[in-house]
């Protein structure tokens, strides 16, 4: 392969790699805000409940342990309420999935990329041409990707390196191809 052409691939695959972990990220960022807000809308629930509860057991009895009971658990629900008003956490899912489908669509096209270089089909020009639009749309979607956590990273991590997420054998992928396409006819 050309020199250019090699260049080309290395600075494609590195960009291809931070991508498919940028995508991971916001995958599991979202998934940490979809567990967190189920955690505490049932919490909210448990609460509103018991406060309405309590309130409704104060009117028929004047037992002090039951006041402050009552009181505490109103102090969370009012908690959860304005947590919930401060800290929209169904919106940030939707962020981080948004950013996280964005980041596919690059994935792939960076894809086909990489393969208009190992077949030399375009000029090393050409092809840095259109690796240079697909940066500046990378770029705008970084700059408007929520943040994460290192949470977020920890459990990417864990899906790229451990359980291999978004890897498949060629009998895998030979499975969903018709006989013609696979690459084991066997």
């Amino acid at each position: 392969m050309e020199e250019k052409y090699q260049i080309l691939e290395d600075t494609i695959r590195h960009t291809f790699t931070s991508v498919v972990w940028s995508h991971k990220i916001q995958e599991k960022q979202a998934d940490i805000c979809s567990n967190k807000f189920r955690w505490m809308e049932t919490i909210r629930i448990i609460a509103a409940s018991l406060t309405a509860a309590g309130i409704f057991s104060i009117i028929f009895t004047d037992q002090l342990w039951l006041k402050i009971v009552s009181t505490c658990i109103s102090f969370i629900t009012i908690f959860f309420f304005f947590f919930f008003k401060t800290f929209n956490l169904q919106k940030m899912v939707s962020a981080h999935k948004e950013t996280a489908n964005q980041l596919v669509g690059v994935r792939d096209r960076l894809i086909i990329l990489l393969t208009k270089v190992r077949l030399c089909e375009e000029t090393p020009q050409n092809i840095m041409s259109e690796y240079e639009t697909i940066m500046k749309e990378l770029d705008g979607i970084y700059k408007a990707a929520p943040n994460t956590t290192d949470k977020a990273v920890g459990l990417a991590r864990k899906a790229l390196n451990v359980t291999k997420d978004n890897t498949f054998t060629d009998e895998e992928t030979d499975a969903f191809l018709p006989q013609s396409l696979k690459r084991n006819k066997e």
